[in-house]
C-alpha cells in the first residue's frame, strides 16, 4: 500500500528557493524525478515532492525541478518573467496565477 502524500504548494502559486536567489511559478508535482540518465531520482531523499516551475533568477528564465523541503512561498506580489507562463496561465487581476482552461498553443 502506498502512502499518499499531500503538496503543501499549489500549480499556479509563486514560490521561491530558501537559500538560491531563485523564483518562480509552479506547473507540475510529482513524487519523482527523472535525472539527466532518465532513470527516476529519490524524491527530495524520500523528504518530499519535486516540483516544476517556470523560475527565473535575475538573469534568465528556466524550468526548474525542486525538492519540496527547498521551496517557501513568495509573498513578494512581484510577477514572474518567465516566457511560458502565458501558454499555461492566466494572470489574475489580483497578480496571481490561474491555469488556463485551454492552453495556448
Amino acid at each position: 500500500m502506498t502512502k499518499t502524500r499531500f503538496a503543501r504548494y499549489n500549480i499556479g502559486q509563486v514560490i521561491r528557493h530558501r537559500l538560491y536567489a531563485m523564483r518562480g511559478v509552479i506547473f507540475d508535482v510529482d513524487e519523482s524525478f527523472a535525472g539527466t540518465d532518465g532513470e527516476p531520482v529519490p524524491d527530495g531523499s524520500a523528504t518530499g515532492l519535486i516540483y516544476r516551475l517556470f523560475a527565473e533568477d535575475g538573469e534568465i528564465p528556466y524550468v526548474a525541478c525542486i525538492a519540496e523541503r527547498d521551496l517557501e512561498p513568495d509573498d513578494s506580489g512581484e510577477p514572474v518573467s518567465h516566457p511560458g507562463i502565458g501558454a499555461m496561465f492566466e494572470v489574475e487581476e489580483t497578480g496571481g496565477y490561474r491555469r488556463r482552461r485551454q492552453a495556448l498553443n
